[in-house]
């Protein structure tokens, strides 16, 4: 009887350690706001909405995000060493570059680590501006908020990686120096204008956590017509590897009729089909996926 007892008590040990195992632990996210503050435009506590968002999505057990807010040289290097994180949202809005090269060694790390997939977003800096009621997040319909949560999901399915965000062509410098030390050849540029012409592809950006329409979500553009073109096609990354940036959304400059230039891009496939930018339906949303979060309790992988 007693031998029979322990082989049950051992057994039941071994799945409990195995069920711990398996337990999910929430996505560890750190977001970086590098900008200055904009003065009528948008500061560090409307950065901070974007991340409180984040984490709190989901009643607050999916993400468990870590918001800093400084524009001084070295201090995301500082910052990194309290990692790891599962994502990083570099959202740098600034004129000058000023990160030091103990900040991209950080970030060059963290790619390095297998956290490499990269979302390069030209409009990441209007997601909570204050131009007109449309650039308010959560955006139109919620818009915004859902654009930025499949963003967040598609990193997660992805493995993790990083999220650089930016603004228009005067304002590129950090966020280009950072993509810098990643993709060596690769840079944010121009300033767009977004007409209806246009498309997104693949359903990444529709629906990847949140249903979301397209014209919601142009809305939101065509209120601040000024984001970043998004670089796209063949790059080498600073490890000597090979990566294609495909467009997750392009459009036409107003009035339409113009080459199409992408406003997002990734570094892995978008998915099949194109869905109009000025679409007025959300797509149906996607069956029960597995997407919380990239990693295991019992350490990191």
């Amino acid at each position: 009887m007693g031998k029979h007892v322990n082989t049950l008590v051992r057994a039941f040990i071994l799945w409990l350690c195995a069920t711990v195992v398996q337990a999910q632990e929430p996505v560890r996210v750190l977001w970086w706001d590098g900008s200055p503050t904009y003065d009528g435009a948008t500061n560090a506590q409307d950065r901070a909405a974007l991340a409180l968002y984040v984490d709190g999505f989901g009643g607050g057990a999916q993400f468990a995000v870590t918001f800093q807010s400084t524009t001084r040289a070295g201090a995301l290097a500082q910052q990194m060493t309290r990692g790891p994180y599962d994502i990083l949202v570099l959202d740098v809005t600034t004129t000058s570059a000023s990160f030091t090269n103990a900040d991209l060694a950080a970030v060059q790390q963290h790619y390095q680590s297998g956290r490499n997939a990269l979302m390069l977003d030209g409009t990441l800096w209007v997601r909570n501006a204050r131009p007109g009621p449309l650039t308010v997040f959560p955006g139109p319909n919620g818009a915004s908020a859902a654009l930025l949560m499949n963003q967040m999901q598609a990193l997660v399915n992805a493995g993790g990686g990083i999220l650089i965000g930016t603004d228009h062509r005067e304002f590129q410098a950090g966020a280009n120096q950072l993509l810098g030390a990643l993709l060596p050849r690769a840079r944010f540029s121009g300033r767009t204008n977004p007409s209806r012409d246009g498309a997104f592809i693949g359903d990444v950006l529709l629906r990847s956590a949140i249903p979301v329409a397209p014209l919601d979500i142009l809305r939101h553009w065509e209120e601040v017509p000024s984001q970043a073109e998004a670089p796209v096609g063949q790059f080498t990354d600073f490890l000597g590897n090979s990566i294609t940036l495909h467009a997750l959304v392009e459009t036409s400059d107003k009035p339409g009729g113009r080459a199409k230039r992408p406003y997002i891009s990734a570094s892995f496939t978008p998915g099949d089909g194109r869905t109009a930018i000025d679409a007025g339906a959300a797509p149906e949303a996607v069956e029960e996926p597995d997407n919380m979060p990239t990693r295991k309790s019992g350490g990191d992988p």
